[in-house]
Formats: C-alpha cells, sequence, structure tokens
C-alpha cells in the first residue's frame, strides 16, 4: 500500500487523462483535478461517482468469479468462487482497486473541494460516497485500513495501520448520520455532473439513510442492540419510497472502459463467445426460478448460441461441476445480451426493493419500522420484478397478473417462524442480488441464506465449507508488513474460513 500512496496523486491525474478519450461528459478531465476551478472539480465528482461500482478489473475478478459463484448466481468449471480455490490476483482485486481508484479519487477530491458553504452538498455526497466503497472492502476482508487511509495527501502516512470491522462500522454509521443531516436543497450542488440524482438533494438524503439501513442491519447478529437503533433511525429519517428513488447507474455502449458497464463489458468482449463462455448461470439459481415458474427467468437468462430466452429451455451449471454435462457449453444459461449483459445494462447499485426487504426483516424482529414484514415483502417482490425495466424493452417485463400469481402460489410465510420468514426474505434478496455478488456474499454469512450446498473440490481452500471472506492483497506484506500482521493476529489466520467481526 506504501507505493499506491506515493503516487496516489500522479495516479489520479494519469487515470483521468486516459479516461479523456471516452469524450463526451468527461472532457473537462483534461485540466489539472488538483486546480481549485469548478469544472475540474465537478469532472472529478462525476468519475468519483462512477469508480463506487468499481471497474472491470475488480467486478470480473472479485465480483463475478469470486463472490457471485460463491453465492451461488453463477458457476465455472475452474472457477474460484465456485471451487472456493485461492487466486492472489483475483482475492486481491478489490483491495487494490478500491485504495488505488474509488477511495483514491474520493480522497483526492475532498482535499481539492474549496471550504465553503456552497459545496457543502458535495462534501456530503463524497462522505456517502466513501461509506459505500469501505462497507464492501471491511465485509470481503474485515479489518482494513479506515482511519489512516489516504492520509498520504496531506499527513505523509504511506502505511496506514489497519482498523477494527467494529470500529469502522461504528464511523460509517456516524458518517452516513452526520452526512444525510448536513444535506441541504437551499444550497448548490454539482448540476448535471451528478449521474446518480442530478443534483436532487432529496433524493440523496434517502440515499444516504437508506445505505445506512444497509450498514445497521448487518450488525443484526454481532450488535442487536445498536442494529435496532439505526434500523429504526434511518426509517425516522425517510428511506426510498419507490423504484425512483433506487441507485441507478447509467453506461454507454462504448468504447470500452469507463463508460461502459463494469459488470458486464469484459464478460461479453473476452468471455461470452457465442455461448462458449466459461461462466454460466449456477444450476442453484436457474432451478429456484424455473421450478417457482418465476417470470424474471426470461428477462436474466438466454441460451446465447441460440439466442433462446424460454424459461423452460434454460439451464444451469451445477457449482461442483468438473465438465458439462452432455459436452456443451451452448446448452448452458447465459445472462441475457438483450437486457442484463449488454455493454450498456444500467448497475443497480442499491434498490428500493433491497430497502423493502430490509424493512420486512426488521418487521419480523419487532423493530419499529411503520409496518407489517408482509407487506414491506409483498412490496419488495414487486418492485424487484418492476425494477428490471431498467435493462429495456428488448424481452417483455413483469406484468401485474404475473406478479399477482406469483405471490399468490408463494405468499409470505406469516404464519411461519422469524427463522422462516427472514429465509424467505433474503431468498428473495438474493435473486435481487444477481449481480451485484459482494453484497449477496454479505448477506449470505450474516443471515446464512439461501441455504446452499458447499461444494468440497480437492482444489478448495476451504475443506468443503463456504468460504467467509477473501484472502488479502498479499502485496501488503511488503509494503504494510507490520499493520497487516498485526490485523492478522487480531482477527485469525488471514484464510478464506476466517470469520469477520459480524459474521456471527
Amino acid at each position: 500500500m506504501k507505493n499506491r500512496y506515493i503516487k496516489i496523486v500522479c495516479a489520479a491525474i494519469a487515470g483521468v487523462l486516459a479516461f479523456t478519450s471516452c469524450d463526451k461528459g468527461f472532457e473537462e478531465m483534461n485540466k489539472n483535478p488538483n486546480a481549485l476551478t469548478d469544472p475540474s472539480i465537478k469532472s472529478m465528482f462525476t468519475l468519483a461517482e462512477i469508480y463506487v461500482d468499481g471497474q472491470d478489473y475488480s467486478n470480473t475478478r472479485g465480483n463475478n468469479i469470486y463472490a457471485a459463484q460463491i453465492v451461488q448466481h453463477f458457476s465455472s468449471l475452474s472457477g474460484a468462487g465456485s471451487k472456493y480455490t485461492y487466486s492472489s490476483e483475483y482475492s486481491a482485486a478489490l483491495f487494490g482497486e478500491t485504495y488505488g481508484k474509488g477511495l483514491n479519487q474520493i480522497f483526492q477530491l475532498m482535499s481539492v473541494i474549496p471550504d465553503a458553504p456552497e459545496n457543502s452538498n458535495m462534501i456530503q455526497a463524497c462522505r456517502i460516497m466513501k461509506v459505500f466503497l469501505f462497507q464492501k472492502l471491511t465485509d470481503t476482508y474485515g479489518d482494513v485500513p479506515y482511519f489512516e487511509a489516504g492520509k498520504g495527501y496531506n499527513g505523509g502516512v504511506f502505511a496506514p495501520k489497519y482498523d477494527t470491522q467494529e470500529a469502522i462500522y461504528n464511523d460509517l454509521l456516524k458518517e452516513l448520520d452526520e452526512a444525510g443531516t448536513a444535506l441541504d436543497p437551499a444550497k448548490g450542488f454539482v448540476g448535471a455532473a451528478d449521474l446518480y440524482y442530478q443534483s436532487d438533494v432529496a433524493r440523496w438524503k434517502k440515499l444516504a439513510n437508506s445505505l445506512m439501513l444497509r450498514v445497521a442491519m448487518r450488525l443484526s447478529k454481532v450488535n442487536p442492540a445498536k442494529a435496532k437503533e439505526y434500523v429504526e433511525k434511518a426509517y425516522s429519517k425517510g428511506v426510498f419510497t419507490s423504484n425512483d428513488d433506487s441507485l441507478v447507474l447509467r453506461h454507454e455502449s462504448g468504447p470500452p472502459g469507463v463508460k461502459t458497464n463494469p459488470i458486464t463489458s469484459a464478460w461479453v468482449r473476452n468471455d461470452l463467445n457465442g455461448g462458449e463462455s466459461n461462466i454460466k448461470f449456477s444450476k442453484t439459481f436457474i432451478d429456484l426460478l424455473k421450478n417457482t415458474n418465476d417470470p424474471r427467468l426470461r428477462i436474466y437468462a438466454k441460451l446465447e448460441a441460440a439466442g433462446d430466452n424460454t424459461p423452460a429451455n434454460q439451464q444451469g451449471l451445477a457449482n461442483d461441476a468438473k465438465e458439462f454435462p452432455g459436452g456443451d457449453k451452448k446448452l448452458f444459461s447465459d445472462p441475457n445480451t438483450s437486457t442484463v449483459l449488454r455493454y450498456d445494462a444500467p448497475t443497480l447499485i442499491m434498490s428500493y426493493a433491497e430497502v423493502q426487504f430490509l424493512l420486512a426483516e426488521a418487521a419480523v424482529k419487532g423493530w419499529n419500522v411503520g409496518g407489517s414484514a408482509q407487506t414491506y415483502y409483498e412490496n419488495g417482490v414487486r418492485a424487484a420484478m418492476n425494477i428490471l425495466a431498467i435493462y429495456g424493452d428488448k424481452v417483455p417485463a413483469v406484468t401485474p397478473a404475473e406478479y399477482s400469481t406469483y405471490i399468490t402460489t408463494y405468499p409470505f410465510k406469516s404464519a411461519g417462524t422469524e427463522a422462516q420468514k427472514i429465509e424467505q426474505i433474503i431468498g428473495q434478496k438474493w435473486i435481487l442480488l444477481l449481480f451485484n455478488g459482494f453484497e449477496a456474499f454479505s448477506e449470505y454469512r450474516r443471515t446464512g441464506y439461501p441455504v446452499l450446498v458447499p461444494v468440497n473440490d480437492p482444489t478448495g481452500e476451504t475443506q468443503g465449507t463456504i468460504p467467509r471472506r477473501l484472502i488479502y492483497d498479499q502485496s501488503e506484506l511488503i509494503t504494510n508488513a507490520a499493520n497487516i500482521r498485526e490485523a492478522i493476529q487480531r482477527q485469525g489466520l488471514d484464510l478464506m474460513t476466517t470469520r469477520i467481526w459480524w459474521d456471527k
């Protein structure tokens, strides 16, 4: 990490210049990002928003290959996530890219924003984006550099200490609470440079509170009292109220790079090959949607070689498979290139449906969130189906009649146990979080749902148990040795089976 912080300003400038070839909306990035000019700062803000969802590198390696295969959204014969094998490059991808790009950009931006009232909303938005990045980091690895991260700019700290996940989570909640409150519709923002909400401060407030809801619920087992306090606070302050509030990042079809979808573009460009992709939908995912006649299946999946998205013809690959049954990759389902796997497919970073499922879980626990678990659950399923309209009209959207049939056939288990209700809620959230493997991985570890059958492959690192974390960037053993060793001694061995703080 030391070299990364020494070069932090130069890397950010070089990154900005590299992306100017994408043109149209990013031409201002050719200016010195350290110059205190309004256009430059707005361009830096735009790039920070893009980096919140990561780039091709971390999404291909950490998300698609590791997290999404661990939770059995996808499968691959030799995939590190499917078989729980260790790849230093893949495991470290999120760590390196988040510190080197996402947080790098935000820390640099915050260091050059003039400290004036008219810039307050931009500063609060940066605090919120920082929470997105740090929560994903700490949930993936456990203890990580937090309080000293980014202090290479003006603090001379090139080997930041690792902070406990508990301390990090306490500060994430504080940051969201303060930033959400400080956002002020009467003050200026960044205009069209805000790709998320076009400088609609009211929607940013809802985002801060909805993210607080997610962060707080992660503590439901390790610190239920604090989880309850902040879940109820987030609800009372005002969370997403419709799909219009969902955080959706729009992309363009080219050229490949900063403006294309970071989850899908590398997949299409490098691996799809007319149905010859090595990564397929998992049998776990396809079977669940087929067996429940889920209307989303036609939108999500397609046999790419045949161009066939007929639900009955979809077939998933078992995560423990050592070969393609029948020997033909083309017989197994790919993500649909007409919808979710387009180069320009939008990224669903956080949705109203997720918020409804979080509130449903809170209601099951008896927390004060103003509604019943059944109502929130039904709202969540409906919203999860309706939000798929963001992927265009090449495949028919889920109709109200289809939703009604589905929710009638599989109603909320209002008479069930708490565990049965939460299993049902998280099962729906697992479907919703397709392509957001990191979040699905965190929710699986927090709740134990959906119930997955572990893979016991001789190449695996876990002796047939589902991983609990990813292994740190091993370059830290050279550049930040004392601090990473202290973290390992405190947290536990740097293994995929070591549980992080909230994973009880």
